[in-house]
């Protein structure tokens, strides 16, 4: 576990470094020119709370990575001696992440080690892994076995994401990506995990999201989804048909990845000139054996 945090923190640590200006600029220097004037340089007052707050990231950072490499607790004095950081900096930096749950403190010892937070972030790195490991083949075979573009997607911040994606054999098909994030109520798959949440979920989520027109089918009331959603929990197969983008169907089914998950959603799309009664069985079909499968690799 603490190498997997380790190789996490040093891997967020390149990505800060690679991208801070300053120490791009340090890394590649322009050639020297003496006809050409020097470019005029901001002033300290322009450039410290950005530079000051890139460092405060980095030391951050540092300090995780740090305790995580370690594999033990660390002193005040030994964090602060080990990476050069400043007493009343890293006092501050300490107490943050303390308070953040990313760092615990022993108070009788005084020593601090890696807190419940970035378990949690490493423990949620895993679970997303696995989930994608297991639904990336299924995604594959129903694309394969429909010859539509299929999706694996999840509920995230009141939206559907697309988490895996496989193409249409067809030259004309709907273009999906990993990534893509689209309201729940006006599409298939999210249709099918607002089917699977809890009365108290679904409640709060209808409080919270205000329904948009984004075409003409598009549901247009709290109370005319709820009552589509009714229609889906009976059926077990959630439709779009136009309702977030013209010109295509999608048809999902929900899937629950885990006993304390959110629910998930599998769908096809289909452009609506290729959509059929025969191309709507068969997807269906396709979609209820995947569901089956995913869900035994659930158990």
């Amino acid at each position: 576990m603490l190498v997997y945090v380790y190789e996490l923190f040093m891997s967020i640590n390149k990505q800060m470094k690679m991208s801070n200006p300053a120490r791009r600029r340090g890394a590649m220097s322009a050639p020297y020119n003496s006809a050409m004037p020097a470019a005029p340089q901001p002033s300290a007052e322009a450039t410290r709370p950005q530079d000051s707050a890139v460092k405060s990231a980095d030391r951050v950072l540092d300090i995780l990575e740090l305790l995580a490499r370690q594999g033990s607790a660390l002193t005040h004095h030994e964090i602060g001696t080990t990476l050069g950081i400043p007493k009343s900096s890293l006092t501050h930096l300490l107490r943050n992440l303390v308070g953040r749950g990313f760092l615990a403190l022993d108070s009788t010892s005084g020593v601090y080690s890696l807190g419940p937070a970035v378990f949690r972030l490493v423990n949620a790195g895993h679970d997303r892994e696995g989930l994608l490991a297991r639904a990336r083949p299924i995604v594959s075979w129903l694309a394969d076995i429909t010859g539509e573009a299929a999706s694996f997607s999840l509920f995230r911040d009141d939206e559907v994401e697309r988490v895996c994606v496989a193409e249409s054999r067809s030259p004309l098909s709907y273009r999906m990506a990993v990534g893509d994030r689209f309201p729940l109520y006006s599409t298939s798959a999210g249709k099918a995990i607002l089917a699977g949440l809890s009365t108290t979920d679904l409640a709060a989520y209808l409080k919270r999201v205000p329904i948009r027109k984004h075409t003409s089918a598009t549901v247009r009331t709290a109370a005319d989804l709820r009552r589509e959603l009714d229609t889906v929990r009976t059926g077990g197969v959630a439709y779009s048909q136009g309702e977030h983008t013209p010109g295509v169907v999608g048809i999902a089914v929900g899937v629950r990845p885990g006993s304390d998950q959110m629910p998930a959603a599998l769908n096809v799309v289909v452009p609506s000139v290729r959509f059929t009664p025969a191309i709507e069985k068969a997807c269906i079909a396709a979609l209820q054996q995947a569901r089956g499968r995913f869900e035994v690799t659930s158990r």
